[in-house]
């Protein structure tokens, strides 16, 4: 498949998630994180997290089996179950209402549409920072052993040096009104490994004087 990437705001939306086992529970995990309305449709749950996260009031649970009208109002849906017939009522439910489909677990007989209208990536979150990695499905084992890989790479620091970035970025909008100063200043910010090391001993204040004082000699 010739995939189009993009990362999608689903922040406040509704999200529903058909199928409340260990391939549910992934799903739900990777929306929570990103600020869903989650809502699983599943007649029990048999992932411990998931009924944790329905107790605990993360996540709305229907229990019923899947029917079209918990579709509704809905912005995506993942269907997420070991019952190849049902995700594929729910993909059709999906179409036409317009609402988003990827299926989880797809059958073994693939072609084109196993995967539906887009396929989830295997993640490292970094506060603002979202490396993502697919093999299109191709690949899982791949695919989790690259996330493993980038986890190692991109360490907790990064947090914070993105943030950093995000603030000098505003402040570089106010002081550098020559567009391609401004622009070269962000990059050699963006470029310092000075700056992220410093974030990494725990040396906050002087990875701000650092990166102001590159802002600063662009002046």
């Amino acid at each position: 498949m010739n995939l189009f990437p993009l990362a999608l705001n689903v922040a406040g939306r509704r999200c529903v998630v058909v199928g409340g086992g260990p391939v549910g529970e992934r799903k739900v995990r990777a929306l929570l994180e990103a600020g869903a309305n989650i809502v699983v449709v599943a007649p029990t749950l048999t992932a411990a997290g998931l009924a944790h996260d329905v107790q605990a009031g993360r996540v709305c649970h229907l229990a019923a089996p899947f029917a079209p009208e918990h579709l509704d109002d809905a912005f995506l849906v993942i269907a997420a179950t070991d019952q190849p017939d049902v995700n594929a009522q729910v993909a059709q439910a999906a179409r036409a209402r317009g609402v988003l489909v990827n299926l989880a677990a797809p059958s073994e007989n693939k072609d084109e549409d196993d995967f539906g209208d887009f396929v989830t990536m295997a993640t490292v979150r970094r506060g603002d920072l979202l490396v993502a990695v697919t093999t299109g499905g191709a690949g899982p084992a791949l695919a989790a052993r690259l996330k493993r890989e980038l986890d190692e790479r991109f360490g907790p620091e990064w947090t914070d040096f993105v943030t950093l970035l995000g603030s000098l970025r505003a402040e570089a909008k106010r002081t550098l009104p020559d567009e391609a100063a401004r622009t070269a200043a962000l990059r050699r910010l963006a470029a310092s490994d000075a700056v992220r090391e410093r974030i990494a001993r725990g040396d906050a204040r002087g990875a701000h004087q650092l990166a102001r004082e590159l802002l600063k000699a662009a002046g």
